[in-house]
């Protein structure tokens, strides 16, 4: 959405702008890092009246600007928000004329009335227009039959498939590439919601989920009626939530849920960009204003194969932003991709910096406070200081809180208003969720998943004053298998106590992902088996100790039977999610509430005398068998 579109002197002009004269003017607020951070530089219609009186008036121009979208003091009630639906209606051949992408063939009846997109024929509901796209383990090809006998009125195919037979008398689109025009016929069916919307897109490879929540939080402090598109869920408006299967909907998804935000009366979304969202094309038609890159660490190294591919993907976000009154760039100067970030799209566009070590960053914390209960900062910006209190606990978290201020300032929010949103967010479900009962010891539940999430959590632990860090975690079937050992590595260097459990081992084989996180340390899976037939399992060379149960509610009540006073214990990788995938099925499973249940039955947990032994375990395969006296404490929740 152009920010300039709304301005009162867009229509007619003010005396401001009257003057034929031209003054080159500073704004001190934004920094031009293409060129040697000099400052940006506006041309301004300016009389020289007002130049001379407001040596600022071109940071406050594009402030307006941006704050033009951002209207302020339209507080949303706290309630639970009514959700009305939208309804969309357009003839096949209106819907492909405005794509503006000429079909190959078209057969049939090209005004039948399409009233949704699909690209899962498990979704189709009569009146939908089936999109078959081909996907890393289907094709939607194959599915035309599924779609129609569920009520699909035409199917758009890729020209040289052969689909005659499947189709009976159901309209038909030939394309060159299915997977390209998808976004393209979503975006244009509901309306291109994007363009009525202020878009915040946050990419990088940690901290996207809590600046997202944080960003949400200030714009709601302002009035703006905001949604948000991330890991956790989908929020459309208010306390109204979707489950998210993906940390970027797919294109559909994410059009079809935008436009239910215009539609209810949302102003701004904050999405979180994934590299693979940005791959595969799921951003392409996404109209973003603003763009932030938090960091960029190794992961998704299965699907984009190597770094400078990851980065490139990353970089698409950047791409986008070209118009220097409507795009800013918000960029992590203390990484060393911040130039390649800033280099990204129009390098007019003004950017704003932020940094923990870069003391020349735009947004810089001038003091830092860090306890279990609470995050202290003074945060210099262009704006002034702000003092400001935080639930997003660590030394990590700062980086995704001066993330969240530079995105503030940027758009014009108030400085007060910016304080308010942070110091009101309680927390982000599965980021550092502290899990107390009145233990004596401190239990987080987290989703980091990345060799740098684990050194940045383990060492912020340590800040905080952790005697003995224990951690639980698994790893995923199906991906990325190089960074395996590399979270062994990370947690056995860092912890006192690592228990390595499963994770989602989907339709991988659970022995060999326990190989690969064992040769962190060198170690085989049958090495460990070994050792527990033994009875013994030996400490490492640096006398920390490594164990391992594949039933993850097991590794977890083991962990939380060890905790002492002092003691931090991780149960990492899974975070908000709540379920467990083997094979093809789903099983319901929380850590949050695994963790509670444990620390509510502690008692019987030691009397099991689990806090001085580990279960013994034997995997062969896919079977597991447990020892008497884990049946005998496992069972206290009726497993």
């Amino acid at each position: 959405m152009d920010f300039s579109t709304l301005l009162p002197f867009s229509k007619s002009p003010s005396p401001l702008l009257s003057s034929h004269r031209t003054l080159l003017l500073s704004s001190p607020s934004f920094k031009n890092h293409q060129h040697g951070r000099k400052p940006i530089w506006k041309k301004l219609n300016c009389s020289s009246k007002h130049a001379v009186a407001d040596q600022n008036c071109a940071a406050s121009y594009i402030e307006r600007q941006l704050l033009d979208d951002f209207p302020q003091r339209e507080h949303s009630s706290n309630s639970r928000s009514r959700i009305v639906e939208p309804k969309f209606e357009m003839s096949l051949s209106e819907l492909i004329q405005k794509i503006g992408i000429g079909p190959v063939l078209i057969r049939g009846d090209p005004e039948v009335l399409v009233s949704g997109i699909k690209n899962d024929s498990r979704e189709i509901n009569p009146g939908d227009l089936f999109v078959c796209c081909a996907g890393y383990k289907t094709d939607g090809h194959l599915y035309i039959p599924e779609a129609i006998e569920r009520g699909a009125v035409a199917v758009v195919a890729t020209a040289h498939v052969n689909v005659g037979e499947k189709l009976g008398s159901t309209a038909l689109v030939l394309v060159e590439d299915t997977n390209l025009i998808l976004s393209i016929l979503a975006a244009t069916f509901y309306q291109n919601p994007s363009k009525k919307l202020s878009v915040i897109g946050i990419t990088g490879t940690n901290g996207k989920t809590t600046t997202s929540h944080l960003v949400k939080a200030i714009l709601e402090a302002s009035g703006t009626k905001t949604g948000m598109l991330g890991s956790v869920a989908y929020h459309v408006c208010g306390n109204h939530q979707l489950e998210a299967p993906n940390t970027t909907p797919d294109a559909v998804t994410a059009q079809k849920l935008m436009a239910k935000m215009v539609h209810n009366g949302t102003k701004a979304t904050v999405m979180e960009v994934s590299s693979i969202g940005l791959a595969v094309g799921r951003c392409d038609e996404i109209d973003f204003d603003v763009a932030v890159f938090m960091n960029l660490t190794r992961d998704h190294h299965d699907f984009h194969k190597t770094e400078e591919e990851y980065r490139n993907c990353k970089a698409k976000l950047f791409r986008k932003m070209v118009n220097p009154l409507k795009h800013r760039k918000i960029v992590n100067i203390d990484d060393q991709n911040a130039p390649f970030f800033i280099a990204q799209g129009n390098p007019d566009v003004p950017v704003v910096t932020f940094g923990m070590e870069n003391k020349e960053a735009d947004v810089y914390p001038l003091k830092i406070e860090l306890s279990l209960l609470k995050t202290w900062v003074a945060v210099k910006t262009p704006k002034g200081v702000l003092e400001i209190s935080s639930n997003s606990i660590g030394r990590f978290n700062v980086y995704n809180i001066l993330a969240a201020v530079s995105v503030g300032i940027a758009v014009g929010v108030p400085m007060e208003d910016i304080v308010r949103g942070i110091e009101c967010m309680d927390g982000v479900p599965g980021r550092f969720e502290l899990i107390n009962e009145g233990q004596n010891f401190t239990v987080v539940v987290d989703y980091a998943h990345s060799p740098d999430s684990f050194f940045r959590l383990m060492d912020a632990a340590r800040e905080l004053g952790a005697q003995r860090i224990i951690t639980v975690f698994g790893c995923a079937g199906e991906t990325d298998k190089g960074k395996r050992p590399m979270l062994t590595k990370v947690a056995t260097e860092k912890s006192e106590v690592v228990i390595l459990t499963t994770g989602n081992p989907k339709s991988e084989n659970q022995k060999e992902i326990f190989d690969d996180m064992l040769a962190g340390v060198g170690w085989t899976m049958n090495d460990y088996l070994q050792y527990g037939d033994n009875g013994r399992y030996p400490v490492l060379p640096n006398g920390h100790r490594l164990l391992l149960h594949d039933i993850r509610r097991v590794a977890i009540r083991a962990a939380i039977a060890m905790g002492k006073e002092g003691d931090i214990i991780f149960v990492l990788a899974r975070g908000h999610e709540s379920y467990q995938i083997r094979g093809d099925k789903k099983t319901y499973i929380d850590d949050r509430e695994e963790c509670r249940e444990a620390l509510l039955n502690l008692d019987k947990l030691h009397r099991a005398g689990m806090d001085k032994r580990f279960p013994r375990m034997v995997t062969r395969e896919s079977s597991t068998t447990f020892s008497s006296e884990v049946e005998a404490w496992y069972s206290f929740a009726g497993q």
